[in-house]
């Protein structure tokens, strides 16, 4: 009988924390289902996976996110051990040399590019930004001293051609885009008694999500200042350090609600969706909303962007052309939008990348069996 083959994931919070961490549980229960054994190194773990994995619990410091980005891999190391597996898939640059497959998510360097790390306003500010340049060039010297036999899968050609760019084409690399969720196209009823739990009453005009919160990169200034003049849009806010935020120019058509647990409600509640990012590798929440029915406006700068284009799920804003016009026109085109979020669920859902990824981890497998021969 042959071995069981064994997976390592490494991220410090498996579950539904962040969109990391949603794509890090997909991998391990997709590993689970193909017969796999799953070790993950995590500090936190979704309830669903705790009887099902060996769980290598991993520290991480409780303040300051630059202390905790550089003391990573000495935890990690030390909750791996001596520890051996088939495939290790880190989602972690500070351990991407340690790792078979490093899915990247981010580079903080072409953030910084574009202009979109934490704008210095007061104190709190400008020690979050000095945490951030830190971060800038510890990520740097990671990414410049590449493991030739860790195979790179990036999450949209926007980061593999920045990382091209910036650090050099690797040996071993692939996109890997997230896997398109699972529909839930809402009915009339359940769009109506979304906008009423969240707004109060149902809008007149169409409401507009959005969902980065108050990071510079995630673009709502741009996005406020693209609504001012215009009566006809709601819009709806939600993620971090939103909750209490006030946009006196767009006074009595706008509502923050913080961070958001009931998503779907929040999706349902809008009849267009906007990633307005200044840098966005890939944009998670722009597939998330069309999977929940939501025709997706996104700028330029964010990696979903093509393939909602492709499949007519979607569209652009450059900025400079009238938001409430676009998100007028978008929200006319919700079924063409709706049937274009079938197509990307066929070709780019759970089935379809769990089938790739699975492939990935046996061609890792079955080459290091070979080499011991």
């Amino acid at each position: 009988m042959a071995d069981i083959p064994t997976l390592c994931m490494i991220f410090e919070g498996i579950g539904p924390y962040s969109a990391i961490g949603r794509v890090a549980m997909q991998g391990v229960t997709l590993a689970l289902d193909a017969g796999w054994e799953v070790t993950v190194v995590t500090k936190r773990l979704d309830e669903s996976l705790v009887p099902r994995v060996e769980w290598l619990k991993m520290h991480v410091p409780p303040k300051f996110f630059y202390y905790q980005w550089i003391t990573a891999r000495k935890f990690i190391r030390q909750a791996l051990g001596n520890r051996t597996f088939d495939v290790i898939h880190a989602h972690q640059p500070q351990v991407a040399d340690l790792s078979d497959i490093f899915q990247c998510h981010f580079l903080t360097r072409a953030a910084y590019e574009r202009k979109s790390l934490t704008r210095v306003r007061n104190l709190r500010s400008a020690f979050i930004r000095i945490q951030e340049q830190g971060v800038l060039h510890a990520e740097d010297n990671f990414y410049r001293t590449w493991n030739p036999n860790t195979r790179m899968m990036y999450d949209s050609e926007l980061t593999r051609d920045d990382f091209h760019r910036l650090y050099g084409k690797l040996k071993s690399e692939s996109v890997m885009v997230y896997a398109f969720p699972k529909l839930h196209i809402p009915n009339d009823q359940e769009r109506v008694a979304a906008k009423v739990k969240l707004i109060g009453a149902e809008h007149k005009g169409p409401v507009l999500g959005f969902l980065g919160g108050l990071h510079e990169r995630k673009g709502y200034r741009a996005l406020i200042s693209g609504l001012e003049g215009d009566n006809s849009v709601f819009l709806l806010m939600g993620g971090q350090y939103s909750a209490g935020f006030q946009a006196p120019t767009l006074a009595g058509r706008f509502k923050a609600v913080g961070l958001v647990e009931d998503i779907k409600t929040f999706y349902h509640a809008c009849d267009a969706f906007i990633v307005p990012s200044y840098y966005e590798p890939l944009g998670l929440v722009g597939f998330e909303a069309a999977a929940n029915g939501v025709p997706v406006i996104a700028t330029p700068e964010v990696g979903a962007l093509p393939h909602l284009l492709e499949y007519g799920a979607g569209c652009a804003w450059n900025r400079t052309e009238s938001l409430p016009a676009v998100v007028q026109n978008i929200t006319a085109e919700r079924k063409s939008c709706n049937a274009g979020a079938v197509r990307m669920e066929q070709d780019l859902g759970a089935k379809a990348y769990g089938e790739r990824l699975i492939k990935e981890y046996y061609l890792i497998r079955d080459s290091k069996l070979k080499s011991r021969e």
